[in-house]
């Protein structure tokens, strides 16, 4: 193997390495609640809250028509019992037992409606509660595969940094040094491919006698148009880099 070929396959397991990395962060930030999810949550402590105003406002006029039924019971018994024999206060019994009836029919009318109020709050807010329930099921179902997907992130970034721990100790210090820096200021991308002629690093054609030079494997051959270090994969034959994750060994 080559200089120039073993630095590629570093560059392949550092590249496997911070993508997975960026995913695993991606994946973190997804693991928060999701924004349908909050407003779902939002709309059902709405509806919550309006339940309690109408079961607040029934409970109210129930206990009213409950207080003038009982009064309008009390003063009919009064002037049919046949105790009041005054007729002046027999009028005014007579009355306020109209007036109850009336105030009566009026309270039972608004405890109808109120109770009707309080029905069709109860029924959005059971709704907006299965919309919830269904949403954070899915979001439950959803977060599982991420984090299933974290972990197995994490086993493959874990076999990578192995294989690039041994790697680096059978490199020329020179050599890793000369990758290294040409990595940090090429944007991660030190060893170019060369593919039918073009530098993969900056998509420039290569000059005839550099791609030779390159082709011979002798020395580090640097585009002149990047100066990434050129590795011709498309010129020679050779297996591109297999991460096999299942086997640290090899």
């Amino acid at each position: 193997m080559s200089r120039v070929s073993r630095l590629y396959e570093l560059q392949e397991i550092d590249s496997g390495m911070e993508s997975r990395v960026a995913r695993m962060r991606q994946i973190d930030a997804q693991m928060v609640d999701s924004p349908e999810v909050l407003a779902a949550q939002s709309e059902y402590d709405a509806s919550l809250a309006l339940l309690t105003v109408a079961q607040a406002h029934l409970k109210q006029v129930s206990h009213e028509t409950e207080e003038v039924s009982t009064r309008l019971r009390t003063q009919e018994k009064r002037l049919y019992d046949g105790k009041i024999k005054n007729p002046k206060e027999l009028s005014q019994v007579q009355e306020e037992v109209t007036h109850l009836k009336n105030r009566l029919k009026a309270d039972e009318d608004a405890l109808l409606q109120a109770m009707m109020n309080a029905e069709e709050v109860e029924a959005v807010a059971g709704a907006r509660r299965d919309e919830l329930e269904n949403l954070c099921k899915e979001l439950e179902q959803y977060q599982a595969g991420l984090s299933e997907e974290k972990d197995k992130l994490l086993s493959q970034a874990k076999v990578l940094q192995v294989k690039r721990q041994k790697m680096v100790t059978e490199l020329p210090p020179s050599d890793l040094q000369a990758y290294e820096r040409l990595r940090r200021g090429k944007a991660g991308v030190a060893i170019a491919p060369v593919r039918g002629g073009l530098c993969g690093g900056c998509h420039v054609a290569v000059p005839a006698n550099i791609l030779r030079a390159a082709r011979a494997g002798n020395d580090f051959v640097h585009c002149p148009s990047c100066g990434r270090i050129l590795y011709p994969i498309g010129e020679v034959r050779f297996e591109e880099f297999n991460h096999d994750l299942d086997n640290i060994g090899r």
